[in-house]
């Protein structure tokens, strides 16, 4: 079994990553639609609402506007700049940019489709999570949060702190109770084009930064990408506004996409280099 393993391409085994992460996604979605996870996520929530409310939230809330589409969509076309730049086919940037919309598409379906309720009590404390004082805030204030100064963020109001302790503790009962209201976040689109964005650049950091003297920045770029692909979708999650449900979904997609775009770069690649080859043989022949 292992040797037949060792005799699939590369580009074959990012394929079946990819199928099996998309799988796990379809298997997981169908565990979800029967309300099993609910209140396992739910608790997990209240957990999170013990946290200490602090400025990162703020940086947290700001950052959330880079992983909206449009901006999405600007950091896929400079990466398909990067490929090209990198000698990929032309097609790549065409890849790319389909990944994205059949993710956004995926997005949009799944929170028609799939409400998650939220009990009573529980949605003040998930709103004191995102910083709802930096709303008023001059833009200077927004700016300094976005380049991360966490420190200068504008004091947490006693009232969102004592909403977060109150619904943290607070016991609901789903099956008797109405819920406040319906969720419709699943899945995270900002786990999930983060996750792609990032699990893609990784890649390519690795596959072309081999040089021993580049060792140091290698490293540090492939943890920076990493970062970013895990960072952007458990931000949204930090900061109460996706739910666990949405933020493993989120990962699936997104990687298993990620995945799937490595396998065609990878076979775009051996394609150049075979063109390359055969290019020099015709030429020592006309020699």
């Amino acid at each position: 079994m292992y040797a037949r393993f060792k005799h699939i391409s590369t580009a074959h085994k990012w394929f079946c990553a990819a199928f099996v992460l998309l799988a796990f996604f379809l298997i997981y979605t169908a565990i979800f639609s029967t309300g099993v996870l609910i209140n396992s996520t739910l608790q997990q929530e209240q957990w999170l609402l013990r946290r200490p409310l602090t400025g990162v939230d703020c940086v947290f809330h700001v950052w959330a506007k880079i992983g909206e589409w449009p901006f999405s969509l600007l950091l896929t076309l400079i990466l398909g700049m990067v490929c090209l730049r990198l000698g990929y086919k032309p097609r790549v940037l065409f890849y790319l940019l389909l990944l994205l919309s059949l993710s956004v598409g995926i997005e949009f379906l799944g929170k028609q489709l799939f409400p998650q309720p939220i009990p009573q009590g529980l949605d003040g404390g998930m709103s004191a999570l995102q910083c709802p004082q930096i709303d008023s805030q001059p833009t200077s204030m927004k700016v300094m949060m976005l380049m991360g100064v966490w420190w200068e963020a504008p004091p947490v109001p006693k009232q969102d702190v004592l909403d977060a302790q109150q619904a943290a503790t607070i016991h609901f009962h789903l099956d008797k109770e109405p819920p406040d209201y319906y969720d419709y976040s699943y899945p995270s689109g900002h786990a999930i084009r983060w996750s792609f964005l990032g699990a893609i650049a990784c890649w390519l950091v690795w596959r072309h930064m081999k040089h021993r003297s580049l060792r140091v920045p290698r490293i540090l770029l492939m943890v920076l990408a990493l970062v970013f692909a895990f960072g952007g979708g458990f931000a949204q999650f930090y900061v109460g506004v996706h739910l666990t449900n949405d933020l493993i979904a989120g990962y699936l997609i997104g990687f298993s996409f990620a995945f799937g775009t490595i396998a065609l770069l990878i076979q775009g690649t051996r394609r150049v280099k075979g063109t390359r080859r055969c290019l020099q043989y015709l030429k020592n022949r006309t020699l």
